[in-house]
């Protein structure tokens, strides 16, 4: 019996064929189970290289879209703090009414509750700190930027202490000399010297007169030192008309840019009406009578105008704003970063070259102007209504209104400045946020044509595999059978 030579059917050829297609199922199963075309950086040949760039834009891209969350997170605390100090703007502006006094009072003690209330929120809001992250410090974000309310108000050097002091130099404690200002009569000349070469007080700017019989001077009782204290002479020469007017234009502590005039207007009115003076039977008489004039406008304006002046030159000095030094004498108040550009101060890179920068500063001018307005009506006691309390009162409300004026909100580090700037830049990380959601969107479509195996067409590839195998399975089974035996 002659069995038929295997050589006439090519098993070993055959069943390689067959172990290829095993193995070529065997990745198409792995493929429909993981979704990924390839296994292996081996396995993608030229696509590897494609690969590989485009997981590592998505990857930086990623990288921008983290630092945008943290800006984006940034932002939203910014624009609710900003808010709420536009907000107590408002309110210290509303303190501020001309002649609001209240039935007995009541407002002028309102005033300053409702002053110290508001200056410890505004102390809050800029202390806010994401997860231990203070936002309102430049890039110094590990301490509050502000001391605490009762360090800055009562501490051993504080606001209140700061205030008294000044309060004291500038109105001058040596009878005779109201607001720094020496004042003195002989014969029919009247003459006010500054006390010395400083910057406390009253300080003259000019003297003029109107008529033929009295004349004025202001000039510096030291020639050689023009800018030192000021001496003005006023001297009644005869007897004035009816009408005739001297003016003495002075300045005051907390601006000494602006010029205030007091005008004495002569008269033969009884009483006196204000801000005139009695003209006298001769030329000392008059002098006499404008000497007692002014020593009285100035004795008042020293208890009312020049103290509460003076109080905001105190807030001037201990809340100084960015770049300047801090008054020896004062505690220090503000304890972040103190740069002259603030939203540089922090930055984050959103893109290949695109920068946002959004650091804000607690001591920038419209944050400090705030706080001196609420901090000098909260140290300012105008209880019992009276005329000087009344006056006091009125000039806190002339100079608080022009500080705080909207009039200001276009001037550099002003609250609505600020959140301008913020919103400027939060909308270009929204413009770069989205052109990185899209461009990401193109680079997954790109990676996923690459890299994941479609399911439909390896599902049709299995299913054919499958039937080929099959049929190889059984033409091989059906071959390795057959022998000449078996048709014998």
């Amino acid at each position: 019996m002659t069995i038929i030579n295997k050589s006439l059917y090519p098993v070993s050829s055959t069943l390689s064929t067959i172990s290829k297609m095993s193995k070529q199922f065997e990745n198409l199963q792995l493929q429909l189970a993981t979704g990924n075309r390839y296994n292996t950086l081996a396995e993608m040949g030229s696509d590897r290289v494609h690969d590989i760039n485009l997981r590592n834009r998505l990857s930086r891209i990623e990288g921008y879209q983290a630092n945008i969350l943290t800006v984006e997170n940034r932002m939203s605390f910014y624009t609710n703090g900003l808010e709420r100090l536009d907000e107590i703007e408002g309110s210290a502006r509303d303190l501020a009414v001309p002649n609001a006094y209240g039935t007995d009072g009541i407002n002028l003690t309102n005033a300053r509750n409702q002053a110290t209330n508001l200056l410890k929120e505004v102390i809050d809001v800029l202390n806010t700190d994401i997860t231990g992250q203070f936002i309102f410090g430049g890039n110094k974000s590990d301490t509050k930027p502000v001391s605490s309310f009762e360090d800055i108000m009562n501490g051993p050097n504080g606001f209140v202490r700061y205030t008294e002091n000044r309060n004291s130099e500038d109105m001058g404690t040596v009878a005779g000399n109201s607001g720094r200002i020496d004042q003195a009569l002989a014969a029919d000349t009247i003459t006010l010297t500054e006390d010395g070469d400083h910057d406390f007080g009253f300080k003259i700017a000019s003297v003029t007169t109107t008529g033929t019989a009295i004349t004025g001077t202001a000039a510096p009782v030291d020639p050689l030192q023009p800018d030192a204290e000021q001496v003005a002479t006023i001297t009644a020469g005869g007897v004035p008309a009816k009408g005739d007017a001297v003016t003495i234009g002075v300045t005051f502590p907390h601006d000494r840019e602006t010029v205030q005039y007091l005008t004495f207007t002569a008269t033969d009115t009884d009483p006196v009406p204000e801000g005139g003076f009695a003209i006298g039977a001769d030329a000392d008489e008059t002098a006499a009578n404008l000497d007692a004039a002014i020593a009285g406008k100035l004795e008042n304006l020293t208890k009312t105008d020049l103290r509460s002046s003076s109080t905001y030159a105190a807030a001037d000095g201990f809340f100084n704003g960015m770049g300047e030094t801090q008054d020896p004498n004062a505690n220090a108040w503000y304890n972040g970063q103190d740069s002259t550009n603030p939203r540089q101060t922090v930055s984050a890179n959103i893109d290949e070259s695109t920068k946002t920068q959004y650091g804000v500063q607690a001591n920038e001018k419209g944050f400090v102007e705030l706080i001196k307005g609420l901090a000098v009506f909260s140290v300012s006691e105008l209880s019992p209504l009276d005329e000087e309390n009344a006056g006091r009162y009125d000039a806190l409300v002339d100079i608080q209104r022009s500080r705080l004026s909207e009039d200001n909100n276009a001037q550099t580090g002003a609250i609505e400045v600020i959140t301008m700037e913020l919103g400027i830049a939060a909308s270009t990380v929204n413009t770069v946020k989205e052109r990185h959601s899209q461009y990401g969107a193109q680079l997954e479509t790109m990676l996923a044509e690459i890299s994941e195996a479609p399911k439909e067409e390896v599902a049709m590839m299995l299913l054919t595999l499958q039937t080929q195998l099959q049929a190889s399975y059984q033409a091989t089974a059906m071959a390795s059978q057959l022998s000449l035996v078996n048709y014998l």
